[in-house]
């Protein structure tokens, strides 16, 4: 018979699973990764944000990075998306969940 002992950083309700039901919830985890929207209109000199689904359970990321493809389209290290041109630019966020398992997901913006 073997003891174990856990710390928890925050007061809540915890379950322990085996390694195969653990990875079950980790992959509904990763679904819920998702921007709350696929594309979006901005006006040029305008910005807006980009954000994640309201399923996404945030408490479960560690970072996330943002990037543009466009240079006419800058996105700031807390996802602010700011027009700075006109045309089309795919803005990536780069997920870092806590245990370490990373997801891009995309959003196509559009200057106008």
């Amino acid at each position: 018979k073997k003891d174990l002992t856990l710390k928890v950083a925050k007061k809540g309700d915890y379950q322990l699973q085996n390694t195969k039901d653990a990875k079950k919830t980790n992959k509904k985890i990763m679904k819920t990764v998702k921007p709350k929207k696929s594309s979006v209109t901005v006006k040029k000199g305008k910005s807006t944000s980009f954000k994640l689904s309201s399923k996404c359970n945030k408490d479960n990321i560690s970072k996330i990075k943002y990037s543009s493809d466009n240079s006419k389209v800058k996105v700031s290290k807390k996802g602010k998306i700011s027009a700075k041109g006109s045309g089309t630019a795919k803005v990536t966020a780069t997920v870092t969940m806590k245990n370490g398992q990373k997801k891009k997901i995309k959003v196509k913006v559009k200057v106008s």
